[in-house]
Parts: C-alpha cells; sequence; structure tokens
C-alpha cells in the first residue's frame, strides 16, 4: 500500500511519534505541537482516543497544507471484566477533514506498582519510566515498552501500528466499495 502520495500533519513534536508515522508511511509528517484537550495522563480508552481525535482535527486546521492530519495518544485502561489490570495502550486517530477513523496498537499490562504511583502521586507514567530506566525523555524512544520488553518493542513501534490501521482506509480500494 502506498501512502507517499499523502501529505501528513503529526499534532506533536514527540521523536517516538515522529518516527511511527515515518514507519507507517515512507513520509517525514509536517509536525506541530498542538493541545490534546484531555489530562497529561490519560486514564480510560476514551479519553485517549478523544485525545487523539483533538490533536488530529487541530493540526490538520493549523497546517491545511496536509491532506491527513494525524493525532496520537498514549493513554491508561483498566480491564475490569477480564483480568482486573491495567494497560497501556497506544491510538492513532486521522482526520481529512469529512472523514475520521483512529486505529490501535497493542495493548500492554503495566505494573501495578506503577500504576499506584500515578494515582496516588498525579504523575505520569514517563515520569516513572524514566526514574525506572534512569534516563530522561524515554517517551520520545522506546518509552515503557522498551523498558518492560528490554528493547523488544518500542513506542514507535506499537505507534506505527495505529497509524497504519487509522490511515489505510484513506487508500484501500476496499473501503470505497
Amino acid at each position: 500500500m502506498d501512502f507517499s502520495s499523502l501529505r501528513f500533519c503529526l499534532g506533536t513534536m514527540n521523536d517516538a511519534k515522529r518516527s511511527a508515522v515515518q514507519m507507517a508511511t515512507g513520509v517525514d509528517p509536517l509536525c506541530l505541537s498542538v493541545p490534546s484537550g484531555i489530562s497529561d495522563q490519560p486514564m480510560s480508552e476514551d479519553e485517549t482516543i478523544t485525545g487523539a481525535i483533538n490533536r488530529a482535527k487541530t493540526v490538520l486546521e493549523a497546517l491545511p497544507e496536509a491532506q491527513i492530519g494525524l493525532g496520537l495518544e498514549g493513554g491508561l485502561m483498566y480491564d475490569e471484566h477480564f483480568t482486573r489490570q491495567w494497560y497501556l495502550i497506544s491510538v492513532c486517530a486521522a482526520w481529512n477533514g469529512q472523514q475520521l477513523f483512529f486505529g490501535k496498537g497493542l495493548s500492554f499490562p503495566i505494573p501495578n506498582l506503577a500504576v499506584q504511583r500515578i494515582q496516588q502521586e498525579k504523575i505520569e507514567l514517563s515520569t516513572i519510566i524514566d526514574e525506572w530506566s534512569q534516563t530522561t525523555h524515554s517517551n520520545h524512544r522506546g518509552g515503557a515498552y522498551a523498558l518492560l520488553t528490554d528493547d523488544r518493542v518500542r513506542r514507535a513501534d506499537v505507534f506505527r501500528d495505529a497509524v497504519i490501521a487509522a490511515i489505510t482506509p484513506f487508500v484501500s480500494p476496499y473501503y470505497r466499495k
């Protein structure tokens, strides 16, 4: 599938998210930091999706030379039905001014200790991952995924899959039938 003829804009300057779009599309997106309109640490799937949609719509409005606005948002969600476990999720919203699609990356269980600290200390997961990995700005590189999997999965990989899922309907002939 060839995405290279499309012009994408991305509602963040985050290096891992920019890399995800590059890997998914083969092109470098226009990037602009725009607000998500949600909390710094989304704590539900709905909030995470809302943030991605807000970013996609806002960035396309700000950069009308692009054809598709992309909003990538990471967040946490709790599965109360099956596992009673918190999961890290990654969402991409794609908006062309008329149609909206979103895709999701890998859901990944998060250690309970991290979630307890997020809830008690009102901090972001990236703060904890930076502490645990003894680094800074891990969310611009491998993020929680890389630390927890010993670098087998990286943040850009997970967002790449979400981007592909969200933009496929814009190019695949099967969505036009």
